[in-house]
């Protein structure tokens, strides 16, 4: 039997284990998230380092592991695109994690529930797109900082160079073959993919250089800045300016939004594989994500969110308690001090491999299929929110996505409420509930497809009110009875 003492020592062994696998996945991560959202590299680490201890430390979840984001991307580029800086995101930032501590003290974090779940799958497709289209470029070589417009076409053929292809690719194929049944069966499984691929690119940046034509310029490596703690701070300092911006206000409550709809998203995905099986506590989880996001805001960091990539690496490496997260992010901060060289020679092209993959995922043809099968109902208002998302906007598009399962919902609802009998040349229509305008397209489907000569009864069950349309639909087939020599017998309310 083990004593108290080694016992502990077999849990913080554990920890340390898990501390280093999800230290080994969340690097290029963090590096890959912060070039996609046009952020320095030394942001996404910066964002991983609070991540791992100050959430952390805060949060009541003691497996789940928070950090940058591939599903915050596409918001937050569009938001620096909107606001006009990085500094005034990083306002954004700081408001959405204020909004984000409120929530959690009103114990709002509940309320997710109410998003339906085919708006939620649509939301990350549609992220997974445009995590597509925006990484494809880079991964061709494409220079980040170029200038927005027609000239992108021009300068995206001019700064293509073989060895980002040649990277890209095999990066491609190794991330596909690592993800099979076979290799994730072999003794090789515990190799994190992204850090396979961001070997392969280190490597393969190496041979190249020395290879006319093929050799990847500076521009599409990560540069971490050579800084040293008697320098200025090397990050975006928020501009405080752009508070007079409206569209600051509804960036803020965007990314207040999506940052708590994917937290709790890895949340419930965390719980389920726990092996001690703790129950998950949404609002507390909220106030420490506002708090690291409060301050990566401040220091120039990303939005943070709990990742369920992380958070499950961290469960299946044997993690026990908090200590493996909070050892990961000591191993980001040690990285960023003493990694640069190294780090410095990652190509962008294995970065935008790891986020087309992760986009793939996100909006995988089986999903599609799935979502087809399981009826138009919840297939149209998925679409719905994917098109929305895609061609408008994030907000836009969970909120065509709501309304229009809302409106799917209300009007299966009032379709069970109107039933059609038939006994030979006897009809029997019966309204069994209160119901609205909505119901009048099927309320005068029904009535015609009553043949002629036929003997209708319309029935409306006890304290049931009609809808003044619907009145009027019933009154109308009323007129044609003689025509269509229907023997009608209408409800008390309406004789």
């Amino acid at each position: 039997m083990k004593t108290p003492l080694f016992s502990h020592l077999a849990t913080v062994k554990q920890d340390v284990f898990a501390g280093v696998v999800v230290f080994l996945v969340a690097l290029p991560l963090c590096l890959g998230v912060a070039q996609a959202s046009g952020m320095p590299p030394l942001a996404g680490l910066l964002s991983g380092i609070i991540g791992g201890l100050l959430i952390t430390a805060i949060s009541p979840s003691p497996l789940s592991v928070s950090g940058p984001a591939a599903g915050m991307i596409a918001l937050v580029v569009t938001s620096i695109a909107t606001l006009g800086s990085i500094s005034a995101m990083l306002v954004a930032l700081i408001l959405a994690g204020a909004l984000q501590i409120a929530a959690g003290l009103f114990r709002l974090g509940r309320l997710a529930g109410l998003i339906p779940g085919t708006v939620i799958r649509g939301l990350l497709a549609g992220i997974g797109i445009l995590l597509i289209v925006q990484q494809i470029p880079v991964a061709f070589g494409y220079v980040p900082d170029r200038p927005a417009g027609s000239e992108i076409s021009l300068h995206f053929f001019h700064d293509i160079t073989g060895g980002s292809v040649l990277i890209m690719a095999v990066s491609l194929v190794l991330l596909v073959l690592m993800e099979m049944p076979r290799f994730k069966q072999s003794r090789w499984s515990a190799l994190p993919a992204p850090l396979v691929v961001v070997l392969w690119g280190i490597v393969a940046q190496f041979l190249l250089s020395t290879s006319e034509g093929w050799q990847l310029p500076l521009s599409q490596r990560v540069q971490l800045p050579d800084w040293s703690w008697d320098e200025a701070w090397p990050l975006s300092a928020p501009d405080w300016s752009a508070l007079s911006q409206p569209s600051l206000y509804q960036i803020a409550f965007s990314l207040a939004l999506l940052a708590s709809l994917e937290t709790l998203l890895s949340l419930e995905a965390t719980s389920r594989i726990d092996p001690l099986k703790r129950a998950p506590h949404s609002d507390r989880e909220l106030v420490a994500q506002g708090a690291g996001n409060m301050v990566s805001g401040l220091l120039g960091g990303l939005p943070l969110t709990a990742v369920i990539v992380r958070s499950s690496a961290n469960v299946y490496a044997g993690a026990r308690t908090r200590f493996s997260a909070i050892f990961h992010g000591l191993l980001l901060a040690l990285s960023a001090l003493l990694l640069g060289p190294i780090l410095n020679t990652i190509p962008f092209a294995s970065l935008s491999a790891i986020l087309i993959f992760t986009g793939f995922k996100l909006a995988s043809p089986s999903l599609f299929i799935r979502e087809w099968r399981q009826g138009k109902t919840l297939f149209i208002p998925f679409m719905v929110t994917v098109t929305g998302i895609v061609g408008i906007g994030l907000l836009q598009g969970i909120g065509l996505g709501v309304l229009c399962q809302l409106l799917i919902s209300v009007m299966k609802a009032e379709k069970n409420t109107l039933t059609l009998t038939q006994h030979g040349s006897i009809h029997l229509l019966r309204i069994h509930q209160n119901i609205t305008f909505i119901s009048k397209p099927e309320l005068c489907r029904l009535l015609d497809s009553i043949p002629n000569e036929s003997t209708v009864y319309i029935e409306v069950a006890d304290g049931i009110t009609l809808a003044p349309d619907l009145r009027e639909a019933i009154q109308a087939f009323a007129s044609q009875a003689e025509q269509r020599k229907l023997t009608l017998f209408l409800p008390t309310m309406m004789q």
